[in-house]
């Protein structure tokens, strides 16, 4: 009896112990940020009960701007974070010095995060610095497998399953946990899975060009993609990311839907958070988009082997980019 008793009472110190850390985390970072800043880290504080996850939905106030009709920016309140976010990258309660170094970069990084003019997200869509040379190989994917894509279904992001032909689910990595934050948009994120056609709406614009870059990843339910340069309060950088886009999927890049024809898409496999793993991986991810009724895929694929120089910015922008080209053999 005697024995339970002192078990429970160290269970509460060490309960009390935690909680106080984290108060003096929270308080040490308030004092260390300017005025400015003062207010967004506050909407990092961590709850003392880890385990409690968000009921309710986020909330969105909208704002005036022209770039309203392409997944219109928006100031966002977020309760509290959900305790996945935590848990599931390293941060532990008695991991202290982790926990103290990840915010500090986190608000450190928020100080430099970048602010879009979105009234101006629209303009010049046909100005880019990158030439596509003509490509080096065109692939003719038969009408059949493209139609066998339109009858898969995953209930979740499956580890030990390969989806969509593609590859495997896993989380996404080389970021700061608190980037990890799906929940900070909402219909900014567009979802498609095979047969159920192409995105839209979309802003259109030339490969390359910044403005009109969307982030795309895929998981069990298919392609989400974003517009980059929208503004988010909850991304370090100040627009989002891949790791706001998902928190798990397969593979992630970015695309560019052609100004001329509606049914024509450039992509490229340039994503930190989810890698590209083999150039198989970005072969499937064309017929993927060939199963959302897109008749020309240009794909940024390099004639070489990734497993001796991986994937990088060249292989993405510059002068010499090579790329594949993907169309449905009928």
């Amino acid at each position: 009896m005697f024995a339970k008793l002192i078990v429970n009472a160290e269970i509460d110190d060490a309960v009390l112990r935690q909680e106080t850390a984290l108060k003096l985390t929270t308080r040490q970072f308030r004092l260390t940020i300017n005025l400015e800043n003062r207010a967004s880290i506050a909407m990092l504080k961590i709850p003392v009960n880890f385990a409690k996850h968000r009921h309710h939905p986020v909330m969105t106030r909208p704002t005036d701007s022209p770039y309203r009709q392409h997944h219109q920016p928006a100031v966002r309140v977020m309760p509290q974070r959900q305790a996945r976010y935590v848990h599931d990258h390293f941060i532990t309660p008695d991991d202290h010095g982790s926990f103290n170094y990840q915010l500090f970069e986190f608000a450190k990084a928020r100080q430099q995060k970048m602010k879009v003019d979105v009234s101006r997200l629209n303009e010049n869509p046909r100005a880019t610095d990158t030439e596509l040379p003509p490509h080096w190989r065109t692939i003719l994917v038969p009408k059949q497998r493209i139609e066998a894509l339109k009858s898969h279904e995953y209930h979740y992001c499956s580890p030990s399953i390969r989806m969509w032909n593609i590859g495997y689910g896993r989380s996404v990595e080389n970021c700061n946990p608190y980037d990890v934050n799906p929940g900070a948009i909402d219909y900014e994120r567009i979802a498609r899975a095979p047969g159920k056609g192409p995105f839209d709406p979309v802003a259109r614009g030339a490969y390359g060009n910044r403005n009109f870059k969307y982030l795309w990843a895929i998981d069990h339910q298919g392609m989400h993609i974003a517009r980059e340069m929208t503004p988010c309060e909850f991304s370090s950088r100040g627009i989002i990311t891949h790791s706001i886009l998902v928190d798990k999927g397969i593979v992630a890049g970015e695309i560019f839907f052609d100004i001329d024809d509606p049914y024509k898409v450039f992509v490229n496999f340039g994503s930190g958070r989810l890698p590209l793993r083999d150039v198989k991986e970005a072969e499937h991810t064309a017929e993927f988009l060939l199963a959302l009724d897109y008749r020309t895929v240009v794909a940024m694929i390099p004639n070489r082997d990734l497993k001796q120089i991986p994937y990088g910015m060249a292989d993405r922008y510059g002068s010499n980019v090579q790329s594949v080209v993907f169309r449905r053999d009928e």
